[in-house]
């Protein structure tokens, strides 16, 4: 089960986003999940996280999700942060937040670790 807790990773298709990934058919399918690139997301993204989140990977860890394009922000969604298999993915959620905000395969979207 999911680990609660009020956290927020920005997605967002320009600067100043560290972490980038285009979205594939896949992630885009009802109930998928989106595999974001391992070593910029170790390397960029672990080292500013918890201790204890960093530790509850593999069980899920709520974040919110807030969006920023071309100048005005969308809702906040709430997904799981997963590491499953050595792979980090968001689940739960994400079928919804790309239809409402129109992504598309080969869409940009950058991330951030907002404490």
């Amino acid at each position: 089960m999911a680990q609660e807790l009020d956290l927020e990773l920005g997605l967002a298709p320009h600067e100043p986003w560290i972490v980038k990934k285009n979205i594939t058919e896949t992630d885009l399918l009802y109930g998928g999940s989106v595999i974001l690139p391992k070593q910029e997301f170790e390397t960029l993204i672990i080292p500013q996280m918890e201790r204890g989140l960093v530790e509850n990977l593999g069980h899920g860890v709520e974040v919110k999700v807030h969006i920023v394009e071309e100048g005005h922000e969308s809702d906040d969604y709430t997904l799981t942060l997963v590491k499953c298999n050595g792979s980090y993915m968001l689940r739960g959620g994400l079928y919804d937040m790309a239809k409402a905000n129109g992504y598309k395969p080969n869409d940009e979207i950058g991330l951030m670790w907002d404490k």
